[in-house]
This record gives C-alpha cells, structure tokens and sequence, in this order.
C-alpha cells in the first residue's frame, strides 16, 4: 500500500480542535493513557505540548496534514526537553482511519533523520506500551532496542532507545 504523502508543522493554538479529537478517542488512546482524555485533560496537554515547542525550533510537537488537502491525520513529536540535551523522545499518535497506510514509519523517519543531523544529540528514546505491536515493530524497523521494560505511571510500558 503507498503512503500518503503528508507535511509535519508545528501545533499552534488554533489546532486544540483537533488535537482533542486525537487525545478524545478511546481507540487511540487505548494503549497511551489506556482511555481518552476528556476536555480539560486535553487541554491542559496541549498546553503542555506548546510550551516544549518553543524550546527549539527544530524539535517539537508537530500535527501531521494530508499533503494534499491539508487533512488533520494525527501527531508526531520530537520533543528536547532543554536545547542544550543529548537527547529527545519520538513518539506518534494518528486517528484510526490512518492506521496501517505507512504513515508513523514514514514520520518516524523522517524525525530520526532531523535528530541525526543534529550534532548535540546523543539518543532517541520513545515510550510505548509494549502491547502495541504496531507501534514497537516500526521502532525496531528503525533500530531501536528496549532498554526498559515495566510499569510507567502504573501502566505497562516500554522505553526503546537508538543511539545516534
């Protein structure tokens, strides 16, 4: 199946609409928090996720849009928590009509090769629940190895991590 071509850009605030359609959906969100968020939840990350895109332009939290017709498809993030880090955390989320159609591997690469360009970066890591077949299978494509696996904020999870 071909990938749809797509653009990453940055969140803004005029985007809360369709990030809380994101973060309001059971099926995503299933193996993230393990439900949807409501309202307030959503907001008060979002929040969040605009804070760490001022940190550095290159890194952040991005909506990815149907190159096309500029349609809402879901999130991927490279997010550095401090410019001056070794390292950030990649990680993905799309609305279900997206799944399976190469879309996160395509982003996830396409942010491994901003992270190697960076000379500062150090690591990749990426937290995901270990039940998320989908998700873990195109980090390994990718190379990343686990380098923990256990309960994160009372939930199952993974850390996966590639060295740059």
């Amino acid at each position: 199946m071909a990938t749809t071509s797509f653009r990453l850009e940055h969140f803004t605030q005029a985007d809360f609409a369709d990030y809380l359609r994101l973060t309001g959906d059971d099926t995503v969100m299933s193996m993230i928090t393990g439900r949807a968020l409501d309202e307030v939840e959503s907001r008060t990350n979002f929040d969040r996720i605009l804070q760490q895109n001022k940190v550095n332009p290159t890194f952040g939290n991005f909506k990815i849009l149907d190159a096309g017709t500029g349609e809402f498809i879901g999130l991927a993030k490279l997010v550095i928590l401090n410019s001056s880090d070794s390292e950030v955390e990649i990680g993905f989320m799309l609305l279900p009509e997206f799944w399976g159609k190469g879309i996160a591997s395509s982003a996830t690469k396409q942010l491994i090769e901003v992270a190697r360009s960076e000379q500062q970066l150090q690591k990749i890591k990426a937290v995901l629940d270990p039940q998320n077949k989908a998700s873990r299978k195109i980090l390994v494509n990718q190379g990343f190895v686990s380098e923990f696996l256990g309960e994160i904020d009372d939930l199952p999870g993974e850390v996966m991590q590639l060295l740059l």
